[in-house]
This record gives structure tokens, sequence and C-alpha cells, in this order.
């Protein structure tokens, strides 16, 4: 296998900036995962890796080798599409051995791969049939090992998910992280599913409109988002916000509530100068709770609204809250009474919450 290093990566169409000044290195056996929304440059990323997409500028090194200019049969890196890309016409032992037949691979060794990768990934059974005989899960299981038998340098997978219904997604995602696992394969990864790049990731790699917003493990990401738009993106369900101002007793007030803060965010507020501006509080909804069971929750740790809406979800109940015309999710406790047009106390994890600057939308840190 091999490191992936992207050296100030631009892809320009006409008036519009795809990727911009893209920097990173993908080390070898690394799961990597882009994600971002729709647009935000991930999959013509991807593309340019694997040579289907001109670069504008930057260069790309998949080893120790430059690959600009090397076509994508020579890059030795395999593609797993979002449509899966097989052929009708062959069986799924074909479908499989077909890259390897156009390298005239000698016929004993295309057998032992095939069959290898087939074992792997449990679809001994489907050799003989067509794609249309096979479900959404058995054609991507092929595409899948249609990649795994030409043994490349890179896997590279664009969104291979995306077509299946959520039980085989989920299913799916542990295939593939046991599959990288088993090849100590360096994989690149395109999703637009945050929970896609939270489970499968080593690093994710998080864009919008072409930028890199932020790189690192996903938990170090969710724990420290460096902008509204990561902490916003990353998370299920999203981040909650709102306008507060930092009080000179190190309080967080607006007109409904006013919060205490712990140490740790007291020694943010002094090292950004922070007493008596407005700032954007940042508080997930895992980090709300019904205060009926918290013990000792004193007012200066809670928040009271009106409830607009429940949503039980068996484990847990998502509550909507009203604060100032912004609708707050909560995840609190399956047994809470919150009732829609009720007020609901909840109480908030201080030591849990981010602040942002109203201006950049950058995290203080």
């Amino acid at each position: 296998m091999a490191r992936v290093v992207l050296k100030d990566l631009m892809k320009r169409f006409e008036d519009v900036i795809a990727v911009n000044e893209m920097n990173t290195v993908i080390e070898d056996q690394e799961f990597v995962v882009l994600v971002g929304p729709s647009g935000c440059g991930k999959t013509t990323t991807l593309r340019m890796i694997a040579g289907l997409e001109e670069i504008t500028k930057g260069e790309i090194y998949i080893g120790d080798r430059k690959v600009n200019d090397v076509p994508p049969k020579d890059r030795d890196i395999a593609m797993v599409f979002q449509n899966y890309a097989l052929y009708p016409h062959m069986n799924v032992y074909d479908n499989m051995a077909f890259g390897l037949k156009l390298r005239r691979t000698p016929k004993c060794e295309i057998e032992k791969r095939v069959n290898e990768a087939a074992k792997i990934l449990s679809i001994q059974e489907l050799l003989k049939r067509r794609p249309k005989q096979l479900s959404g899960g058995q054609r991507q299981r092929v595409a899948l090992g249609r990649a795994i038998v030409r043994n490349p340098k890179v896997f590279l997978m664009d969104e291979p998910l995306s077509n299946l219904d959520a039980k085989l997604r989920v299913q799916m995602r542990t295939e593939i992280a046991k599959l990288h696992k088993r090849l100590n394969a360096t994989i690149v990864y395109v999703t637009h599913d945050q929970t896609e790049a939270m489970t499968m990731a080593d690093r994710m790699i998080i864009m919008k409109n072409g930028l890199v917003q932020q790189i690192g493990k996903p938990q170090e990401v969710y724990d420290h988002p460096l902008n509204i738009f990561v902490a916003g993106f990353i998370g299920s369900p999203a981040m909650n916000f709102l306008d507060v101002t930092v009080t000179d007793k190190y309080t967080l007030k607006n007109k409904t509530f006013e919060l205490e803060t712990p140490e740790k965010i007291r020694k943010v507020i002094n090292d950004n100068n922070l007493i008596g501006k407005e700032v954007i509080l940042g508080i997930r909804p895992e980090h709300l709770e019904d205060s009926a069971f918290v013990q000792g929750a004193n007012p200066l740790n809670t928040i009271t609204a009106n409830v607009e809406v429940t949503e039980p979800m068996g484990a847990e109940i998502y509550a909507y809250i009203d604060i100032e015309g912004v609708l707050m999710t909560a995840r609190v406790n399956p047994r809470s009474k919150a009732k829609f047009g009720e007020s609901l106390t909840l109480f908030v994890d201080l030591d849990t919450i981010h602040l942002f600057n109203k201006d950049t939308e950058q995290a203080y840190i």
C-alpha cells in the first residue's frame, strides 16, 4: 500500500473553484473520509486522485511517485463507484476478473484472486449470477470484490453506500471497516453522511465550498470543532446555537436564561477577552437533560422554555423547545414528562459547551 500526498491541490471550473489549495497527507493503511454537503468538492478531489479529473494546480503523489500526468490505469488505484458500474452482460466472476484480464494476468492467478475476494466478501455462491439477479447489497459486494482483486496501492470509494436502504447501509459500513482491517489498505472514502464518516474513519476531512474546514480523528472533531459549520455538520441531531452576552460575572446571558460557566470556560473567556462581548453559544442536544432527572440542578445551570414538539425514540426523547425564536433540540430521558405546549426545564452540561465568534464563526479555544 502507499500514502497519498496532496500539495496545494486546486480545481477550477471556469469561474467556480471546486477545490481550493488543499494540502493533506493520507498515510499508508489509513482510512480517511472526505465529508461535506453536496458541491463541497469532495468527489472532485477523489476524481483528481484517480486521474479522472484534470488538476488545475498542485501536485498529487501516490507513494513516492508524482502522478499528475500518469493515466488512471497506471496509478495502481481501484475505485468503487456509487452506482456499482457492473457490466450487465457479464456474470459476477467475469465482472471481478475483467480488469485482471485486461492486464493479461495469467488465468490461474485470476481464478485465485477472484475466489479469495469472493470468500472475503461471502459471495462465492454468486459468481455465476448476472448483476440483475443480485440485490443492492450483493452488487456492492461485487463492486468491492472487483477492486480487491487488483491488489491496488489505494482504494478510492465514492459514496458507495448511498443507494442502499438504511439497514443495509449500517451492515455494509461494518463490512467495509472489517475489510480495511483485513487488507491493511489505504482507503480514501467520500460521503455526505456524517454518521458514515464518524463510524468508519481513522481521520475525517470536512469540506465546504472547496475549502478544508477541519482535519482530525472523528472524536476530536466532534469534541473540538474549529468553527460553526463543523460543529453543526458533525453530530446528529445537530448542535444548538444561541446568541449570548458574556457578563462580568462570567455568566452567559440572554433574555431567557443566565448560565454559570465552569473554570475551563472562564479560561477561554479570559484568554480571548470576551467579558461584555456577544458570542454564539453551542450546546449539543445530548448535553441537555430534563432537570427532573438531574439531582441538585442549579437554576444557573438550566434553561426553561415551552416544548414545541416531542419525538419519542424509544431509548430517548427528542424535545424541541423555542428560545427567542430559535428551535433547540434536547435528547432527554425516555421517562421525561415533556409535552407539547408545556414548560420544560433543561439541565445544561456546561463542561461541554462551545463558544464561537459572531463575526468569523470560528471557535474560541
